[in-house]
C-alpha cells in the first residue's frame, strides 16, 4: 500500500490528528503529511503512505493556493481569530479600489515575520511552545513569494481574498500586515487551502469518510499519479540493477532537452515508479536520489 491520501481537512482538528485517525485503520510502516495546516484551517492536506513518504521532499515546494477571510479592526496574539484579542476598534469602511491597491503591494517577493505561535523550531523547540511558556525569542523573518493575490469580496468588516504563494507563506502574517497597512489592524478569520502543487481542491476527501481499512484502499492515489508534474524516464530492465545499487544510469535522450539538476521520476517497463532521479546534463547521466520499493 503505497501512495497518497488527499485529505480535505476540517476545522477543529490538527494536521497530526488526521494522521492519528488514519493510523487506527491500518498499521502503516510510514506515514506523514505535506504542509501543516493550523487547527482552525481547512482544505487540502496531502498524506503520504509508506513509500510515498520518500516523495515528500520533491513535492513540498509546490505552489500553494488559499482562500482567506480577514476581519478588520481586531488584532490577536496568534494573528488569527483563535488568539487573545490585543486591540479591538470599529474600522472605517474602505473603497474597494483602496483594498485592491493595498493587496497588490504584497505581490512578488516579500519578507514576513514568522508568527510566535507557529510550529517553526528554534533550538529544536516549536515557537508556540516557547510562547505559551512566556519565553521571549528574537523575531524570525523569512522571504516568501506571493504569485497572485485577489480581492474576492468585501462585506465590511470582512474581506475575502485568494492567494497563490510559495512554500512557507504565513497567511496569518499577511492578514496582520494588511491590517497594519490599512491602519485599523486585522486578523485572520478563516482559511482554506485549495491547492498544494499538483494536489487540488477537487481531489480532497473528507476524513469522516475513512471508517475502515478498505476506505484507505478506495481513496489512495498511486505514486505515479501524484508525481505527474515530473518528467518521466523509462528505465530498461538491464539498468534497474544499477539504480538499486545507487549507481547512475545513462541519459539516453538529448541532454539539451533537460535542465541540469532537473528532478525526474524513473519508471520500469510496466510504468511503475521505481525511483526519483536527478539529471546531470554535463555527464549525461541520471543520479538516483530516492529508490522506491513500489
Amino acid at each position: 500500500m503505497n501512495g497518497f491520501l488527499i485529505i480535505d481537512k476540517r476545522s477543529g482538528i490538527s494536521s497530526y490528528d488526521v494522521i492519528r485517525r488514519l493510523k487506527k485503520l491500518h498499521p502503516f510502516k510510514k506515514i506523514g503529511y505535506i504542509g501543516t495546516l493550523d487547527r482552525n484551517a481547512t482544505g487540502i492536506l496531502p498524506v503520504a503512505i509508506n513509500e510515498g513518504v520518500k516523495l515528500i521532499p520533491f513535492l513540498e515546494d509546490g505552489i500553494k493556493a488559499y482562500k482567506a477571510r480577514i476581519l478588520l479592526g481586531i488584532t490577536t496574539d496568534t494573528l488569527d481569530i483563535e488568539g487573545k484579542i490585543l486591540t479591538n476598534i470599529e474600522p472605517e469602511q474602505f473603497e474597494r479600489t483602496i483594498l485592491e491597491e493595498r493587496l497588490h503591494q504584497f505581490k512578488g517577493k516579500i519578507t514576513q515575520q514568522i508568527p510566535v505561535y507557529s510550529s517553526k523550531k528554534i533550538r529544536r523547540k516549536p515557537l508556540y511552545k516557547l510562547a505559551r511558556k512566556g519565553i521571549a525569542v528574537e523575531p524570525q523573518q523569512k522571504e516568501v513569494e506571493i504569485f497572485d493575490i485577489t480581492l474576492l469580496d468585501y462585506q465590511h468588516p470582512y474581506i475575502d481574498i485568494e492567494v497563490t504563494c510559495s512554500k512557507g507563506t504565513y497567511i496569518r502574517a499577511l492578514a496582520h500586515e494588511f491590517g497594519t497597512m490599512l491602519g485599523c489592524g486585522a486578523t485572520l478569520f478563516s482559511l482554506k487551502r485549495t491547492q498544494h502543487g499538483d494536489f487540488t481542491e477537487e481531489m480532497g476527501v473528507d476524513i469522516e469518510l475513512f471508517k475502515i481499512e478498505q476506505d484507505v484502499l478506495d481513496y489512495i492515489v498511486s505514486l505515479e499519479k501524484v508525481s505527474k508534474s515530473l518528467r518521466e524516464v523509462f528505465v530498461e530492465t538491464t539498468l534497474e540493477r544499477f539504480l538499486k545499487h545507487g549507481m547512475p544510469i545513462p541519459l539516453l535522450s538529448n541532454s539539451k532537452e533537460w535542465r541540469n539538476g532537473e528532478v525526474t521520476k524513473l519508471l520500469n517497463d510496466k510504468g511503475t515508479l521505481i525511483g526519483i532521479g536527478m539529471v546531470d546534463t554535463f555527464s549525461k547521466i541520471i543520479k538516483i536520489k530516492r529508490l522506491i520499493n513500489n
